[in-house]
């Protein structure tokens, strides 16, 4: 290890901690889903120009994590944390003192780079802690408690919104970034030494992020683990449409609607670490990925019912996977990093949020008021992934192969 291994009551608090900041941008993205439609009325904008907000969100995580990587691994993990975790609060205040949606939406890109500390440094702090198998569980850990914003966050989005209108919810985010700051500050120590540093990782940012993309060890499980989750984008994007328009719920009906279906990542995550007291993240992805790609074949198949118990199940199925396969994808991406691990958390989430940004625009772009452009989507993304995977196996056993 690079760092000394903190006690078992310090550990869980860093990880708790560290599943906090992961939820900023399920929070920023997930509660405010039903309320589009008054912050567009408030603004005196379309619907468009309000969804918007969330695809340049996605775009502001992408291109923010190619910053905060390098910065961490040259700065150390700290200090990032701590200024990524003060931008998110502070612009969460700026979203309330303006009535532009030009404005506001240029302030949801740098929120995003304050959000996206969190999981680079994240993935960071947990590289340096735990290696192998035990860091896919404290992934899949973090995972399973990060899933908690998509399901809460819905639900309580719509509380906030009927009771006291659409600027609490971003009160709330204001109050989280408070917390998380003064937690970080008090808990999270500083894992990566002086000497294990890289001062010029700022200035050969480029470079190496072009030699790690050459690795077909980092870039093929960085992909892969972008179209997994690329699903879960989809569904976030077009919900609010299939399900409040398409099949008229209403704010509440929705954000309950929205939790069970996200309540899937919880219970798959769980499944996952226990099958990681007994088996390796790659066996788990071979067994799992063609589920995955089936699960998602399903949903293709009955996206143009009218019944929505008929679309449920499969969706929830889909997005329980997402959640299953994410931790190992990601620990196999991160141990082809070559001791940079922040910049190789920064690639992972670049590649993340760029298809992220690519899904949301395009299921948006589709329009969202009916699930066979969400189930499309969905489907494309399972058998790259599950394409890719057999390709990254099929390197992976001839090693000359996977010369630079």
């Amino acid at each position: 290890m690079s760092a000394q291994s903190p006690s078992k009551l310090h550990s869980a608090l860093i990880i708790c901690v560290l599943a906090l900041l992961s939820i900023f941008p399920p929070l920023a993205t997930d509660m405010y889903l039903a309320a589009m439609g008054h912050i567009a009325e408030a603004f005196e904008t379309s619907h468009a120009a309000t969804e918007l907000s969330l695809s340049l969100f996605f775009l502001g995580l992408c291109v923010g994590q190619l910053i905060v990587g390098p910065l961490t691994d040259a700065l150390g993990r700290r200090l990032p944390l701590l200024i990524g975790t003060g931008v998110f609060t502070l612009t969460s205040v700026g979203l309330l003192l303006t009535t532009d949606i030009t404005i506001f939406n240029g302030i949801r890109v740098i929120q995003a780079l304050g959000a996206c500390a969190g999981m680079v440094v994240g993935r960071a702090i947990v590289t340096d802690l735990y290696h192998g198998r035990k860091a896919a569980q404290v992934l899949t850990l973090v995972v399973m408690l990060m899933t908690l914003g998509p399901i809460v966050a819905p639900s309580l989005g719509s509380v906030l919104l009927t009771s006291f209108g659409w600027q609490s919810i971003f009160y709330m985010l204001i109050c989280v970034g408070v917390a998380a700051f003064v937690l970080t500050f008090f808990i999270i120590p500083e894992t990566l030494p002086k000497a294990a540093r890289h001062p010029d990782a700022i200035s050969r940012a480029a470079p190496k992020l072009f030699e790690l993309v050459k690795r077909r060890e980092f870039i093929l499980p960085a992909l892969i683990t972008g179209f997994i989750q690329a699903p879960m984008f989809a569904f976030i994007t077009a919900s609010s449409g299939v399900f409040q328009v398409g099949f008229g719920l209403s704010s509440l009906e929705y954000g309950l609607l929205f939790g069970l279906v996200a309540s899937a990542l919880v219970i798959f995550g769980q499944l996952n670490n226990m099958l990681l007291n007994r088996l390796g993240p790659r066996q788990i992805m071979t067994v799992a990925l063609p589920l995955f790609a089936v699960a998602t074949g399903l949903f293709f198949a009955v996206s143009g019912s009218t019944i929505i118990w008929m679309i449920v199940p499969p969706l929830w199925l889909t997005i329980g996977l997402v959640g299953l396969l994410t931790a190992n994808a990601m620990s196999i991406a991160m141990e082809g990093s070559e001791g940079y691990a922040g910049l190789g958390s920064a690639g992972i989430g670049a590649v993340q949020f760029g298809l992220a940004f690519s899904v949301s625009s395009l299921v948006a772009l589709a329009g969202t008021g009916s699930a066979f452009p969400m189930a499309t989507t969905m489907v494309i993304c399972a058998i790259a992934a599950l394409g890719l995977w057999l390709v990254e196996t099929r390197l992976r056993r001839t090693p000359a192969a996977l010369a630079n």
